[in-house]
């Protein structure tokens, strides 16, 4: 069973949706369980989301998680580097709401493009993570004054957990004392918490897992070549295309337009496609 995660409230329940469409229909053979960390979803919503269960085979579970967020209530959501919601924060719990060895946490604003077997089997080497490096490339970590070995940062929209890893080294309470400890130092929130308190305790995962939206438009080259003829081939070719910061697929004028906005576009259709068909069976059986 792969074992995905994400975070949704009303306002990208449709996006979640799409995304999750894209992935069941590259992976017809892999059996899911998909865990949502509600965001005060309404019935309705929860209803929308769980048609996945009749329509696809492969979709076997689909758990709403809910928890303890208050803490998060005052968390820092105010940067002009970075376009989060307080819900982003939440991610920070999830292997403490999961009863299962390995998850993988997944941004709702993604697509995806291909089987995802081999990112679920990667071996994590004894690290309680594996991530992509964040392809702005940026110096957070010397700018954070956080000791390293390896000047290199992760971004947060793909986190693939050792769940029972993360528990033993108490990740979530160091995480939150670090917030804490550090609110005018997180330009980049809980992501910025995350690098801090994992620095040299996270396995780099190739970036066709996590293409973000300045690796799509190439607005930067890896300073390190070895990385950067991988950040080549995942510009070819990205498993996981990942609409960050201000590139939403809605976006269709200006800077912030995402060169593969069309691939959401695609699946939102077959995702109205697959609602409809499913409509219209409950509705014969009715008849």
């Amino acid at each position: 069973m792969i074992n995905i995660a994400s975070t949704t409230d009303s306002d990208f329940a449709d996006n979640l949706l799409t995304f999750y469409v894209s992935i069941l229909e590259h992976n017809l053979d892999e059996p899911f369980h998909f865990y949502i960390i509600d965001d005060k979803l309404s019935k309705a919503d929860r209803k929308y989301l769980s048609q996945l269960k009749d329509i696809y085979g492969n979709c076997k579970e689909i758990t709403f998680l809910e928890g303890d967020f208050n803490y998060y209530k005052q968390a820092n959501t105010d940067s002009p580097d970075s376009a989060i919601k307080e819900n982003t924060y939440y991610r920070l719990e999830l292997p403490e709401l999961v009863d299962c060895d390995r998850i993988l946490y997944l941004d709702s604003d993604m697509i995806c493009k291909g089987s995802i077997v081999g990112l679920w089997n990667e071996a994590l080497d004894g690290n309680v993570i594996g991530a992509v490096e964040d392809q702005g490339y940026v110096d957070r970590l010397e700018e954070m004054n956080v000791p390293h070995t390896k000047n290199v940062y992760f971004n947060g929209g793909l986190l693939l957990f050792d769940t029972k890893k993360w528990r033993q080294e108490n990740i979530t309470a160091k995480v939150r004392q670090y917030i804490a400890d550090h609110p005018d130092n997180l330009i980049y929130q809980d992501q910025d918490a995350l690098n801090a308190v994992l620095v040299g305790k996270w396995k780099i995962l190739h970036p066709k897992y996590n293409v973000q939206s300045k690796l799509a438009r190439h607005d930067f080259v890896n300073p390190d070549p070895e990385a950067e003829k991988l950040a080549v081939e995942a510009r070819r070719d990205p498993l996981l295309i990942h609409f960050s910061g201000w590139s939403k697929p809605w976006v269709h004028v200006g800077k912030w337009v995402h060169p593969w906005r069309d691939e959401f576009y695609r699946y939102k259709l077959i995702s109205t496609q697959r609602l409809r068909e499913h409509a219209e069976t409950l509705q014969n059986e009715n008849k």
